[in-house]
Order: C-alpha cells, then structure tokens, then sequence
C-alpha cells in the first residue's frame, strides 16, 4: 500500500494547524453526522431488543456470540479503515488525488480477495462452530458466510467516506444498515429462522449499504490500467498493516470474548442473560463512536501542520467521557427497571450485573478511541497493553465465571487496569503529560 506523505513545515498549512480543538468536532456536516450516527446506534440496540421479544434467551445468546464471533474475524477490517481514511485524509490535503484514487482501487482489490478466503473458511468451519457453541441450529453458523463476506467491505468503505470528509453520507448509511437489520432480519427470525434469520437480515442490509457507497465513490474509483488492483490482490500487510491489526482485534477480542466465555462456561439461559447485559454495554460502547470518525482526518491533518495529534486525542477523549455519562448514569441508577424493559422479566436474574457491565462499556469507549488515535499515529507499542489485558481478560473469566453477574465484574476491572496502564505510561487523556519509564514525555505521539 502506498507510504503515507511525508510531514510538512507547520508554516505551509496556516490554515489546518488548529483544526483539532473543540470547533474540529462540530464543524460542516460533522454535527449531523453524530446525529445520525447516534440514531443508528440506537436502531441497532433497538433491533437487539426485538430480537430478544422475538427468541428465546438461548436463541438469542446464539445470535450475540455469533456476533461477537463476527466482530472478531472482521475486525482487522475495522484496522483498513483507520489506515485508509487516514492515509486518504493526508493525500487529499496534500493536493495528490490522484494517488488517493490509485490507493482506493487497491484497498478493495485486497479486501476483495480477503473476504472470499474469508467467507470460504467459515463455510469450512460451520459444522465446528455449530458444535463448540452448542447452537441451537446448524443454519445459524451457515449464515455467517455471507454476513462476514459483506462485513468485511463495510468498515473500508466506511472509511474512504470518512478520509474524504463524507461525514453526512457516512451517517445516512450507517442508520440505513441499522434499519436494514429490522426490517429483513425481524420477519426472517419471526418466520422460523432464529437466530441464523437475524443474521441473514443483517447480511442484506450491509449488502445494501457497501453497493450505496461505491455508486457514491464512484468518481474516485478507476478503471483497469494502473495495475493498483492486482497489487492489491497480491499485497502482503506491512509492519504498520500487521501492528494495526492486532490492535483492532486485542480490543474485538477484549470487547466480544467474554460473551463467547459465557457461552461456554454458562448454561443456555445464563448466557442469554449474559448475552443482554453485553447489549447493554455495547450501547455505551458505540454511542460515542462518531467522535472517533471525525476524530482521524483531524489527526491526519494535525500531524502534517504540527508533528503532534495530542490535542485531538484529549479532545475527543472529554467528549467520549460526556457523551458516556449522558447514558451510563440513568443505567447504573436504575438498574432492574433498563434491564426489564429493555429484555423482559426473563432476564431478570441478570440485574445485578447491570452496573459493573455499565462501568465496563464505559472503559471501552475510552479504549476504543484509544486503538483508532494509536493505529493513526503508527505507535506500535500501545497495542501491548492490549495484549496483556486480553491474557487477563481469559485468565480471570476462567477462574470466576459463576454467573453473569461475576462475569461482567471481572470484565470491568480487567478493563480499567487497562485504563489505567495507558493513562501512566502511554497516551493520557486527563492528564497534561506522560510519564514513560521514569521520565517525562511532551509529545502524545509515539
């Protein structure tokens, strides 16, 4: 993949050097587009919730660790978009649209030819899945073929959107998805297909929304001749491809593997009512998601005008905290009433984990943002305190998995050590400065 541009004299870009304050964040389309990205966090929670009404609690905790499974296997994808958006973003601030356009072609040739091995591997797999998760039916691990086949493309079109500051664009697509996985996959599970119905559903959505954003790219795309394609067919990931990778999988995996533990370690209705207190987090999680969209192209251009994108990290750090407030305080102060409403009284006996899995999504909103500025400014450190959290993650959920209740309180510790970890010796969000071993560091960049 094409080498981003070297940085430029400050001087050179008067115009972009305090682009990443408070006014980065709300400027041109970029406050609809939190609008719209907030609707479609809620409509994909929304859906979570009707398909709790429509299975059962063990249906429905096979379709959440099928999820999760999904996240995990795509989410190097989510890597490319960060990679791509940011690389875009620095090209066509640069004045070189042409290379963008060349770098586009090869991102989806590679993606292409990833998602068909991809989709080939599970279809392999099915009968295993079907068996290690001890589905209720062997459809529901068939469909995730065609889910992860087009799951695959979301996150890197998404991205180019985002590189090219298509913030209202990006918006309106990621609530027609949400909308999407209602209104094929609620009849399709009501018909009979369970939990594989709601996953079919969500193919068809996604479907839509990547042929959406192509037809929208399409006088960025080019045609055959540049030879972009088949580089990108044949293309092997670089160190920073590989680095960033794993930095998006350590977070799936931190965010998704204790709803695949419970499965495990839990009963069939146990794990549902794991299954609806992960739901739970996952709203706090995701409803602060468009700051990290709006986030990149600001760092991208903060980097080129300053050598530095710390500001927009603690910038888009107190807006992540305030944005997670605003929906984690009504949980943890009504506790059983969200969880009844939300699910119903057959998940009553999750209620008291609702505040520790409260307290979790809230930590992982600050990781998040954490893997999308750290993937951005190329540290290749930082994904260690990933790394070690996972370890934890798998260590203590092994050893303390009674209930879901358990679950979810060592799920919030491990995360906050994490936390912790990056806010002593990393990229601090609250404080001014960095200590890293034993001495001061300026700079929030790696």
């Amino acid at each position: 993949m094409l080498e981003r541009p070297a940085a430029e004299p400050a001087q050179e870009h008067p115009r972009q050097a305090r682009r990443y304050g408070i006014g980065a964040f709300a400027l041109g389309g970029t406050t609809l587009m939190v609008l719209l990205t907030g609707l479609a966090s809620a409509t994909n929670y929304a859906s979570n919730l009707v398909f709790s009404r429509l299975l059962t609690p063990a249906s429905f905790g096979d379709l959440t660790a099928l999820l999760a499974l999904v996240v995990v296997v795509t989410v190097p994808a989510g890597a490319a978009q960060t990679i791509g958006a940011e690389r875009v973003a620095a090209l066509v601030a640069s004045g070189e649209s042409d290379r963008a356009r060349v770098l586009i072609r090869h991102g989806l040739a590679h993606v292409a030819a990833v998602s068909l091995v991809c989709a080939a591997m599970v279809g392999v797999a099915a009968p295993l899945v079907y068996e290690l998760l001890d589905l209720q039916a062997l459809g529901a691990a068939l469909a995730l073929v065609p889910l992860l086949a087009v799951s695959l493309f979301i996150p890197v079109v998404w991205g180019l959107l985002q590189g090219f500051d298509r913030f209202v664009a990006l918006g309106t697509l990621m609530l027609v998805a949400a909308i999407s996985r209602i209104a094929f996959g609620a009849p399709w599970a009501a018909a009979g297909g369970g939990a594989g119905g709601a996953l079919a559903g969500q193919a068809v959505g996604n479907a839509f929304a990547v042929a959406v954003t192509l037809w929208l790219l399409r006088d960025h795309l080019i045609g055959r001749g540049t030879g972009a394609a088949s580089s990108g067919l044949r293309r092997r990931p670089d160190a920073r491809t590989i680095s960033a990778s794993w930095a998006f999988i350590a977070f799936a995996l931190l965010s998704n593997l204790d709803v695949l533990l419970a499965k495990v370690f839990l009963d069939g209705p146990a794990a549902g009512e794991y299954a609806a207190l992960a739901t739970i987090g996952k709203v706090i999680i995701f409803l602060p998601s468009a700051v990290a969209v709006v986030m990149v192209p600001n760092i991208a251009r903060a980097r080129l005008a300053d050598g530095s994108a710390s500001g927009v990290l603690r910038v888009g750090g107190l807006l992540v905290i305030a944005t997670t407030l605003l929906a984690a305080i009504p949980i943890a102060l009504f506790p059983d009433a969200v969880l009844t409403t939300m699910f119903g009284e057959q998940y009553s006996g999750a209620a008291g984990g609702v505040r520790a899995m409260t307290v979790a999504g809230f930590g992982l909103a600050l990781l998040y943002l954490l893997v999308v500025y750290t993937v951005a400014i190329q540290d290749r450190r930082w994904v260690l305190v990933l790394s070690l959290a996972v370890v934890c993650q798998v260590g203590a959920i092994t050893a303390l998995h009674e209930n879901p209740t358990e679950i979810a309180t060592v799920q919030a510790a491990v995360i906050f050590l994490a936390l912790a970890a990056n806010e002593l010796l990393f990229h601090p969000i609250l404080r001014a400065e960095r200590w890293v071993i034993g001495r001061r560091d300026r700079d929030g960049d790696a």
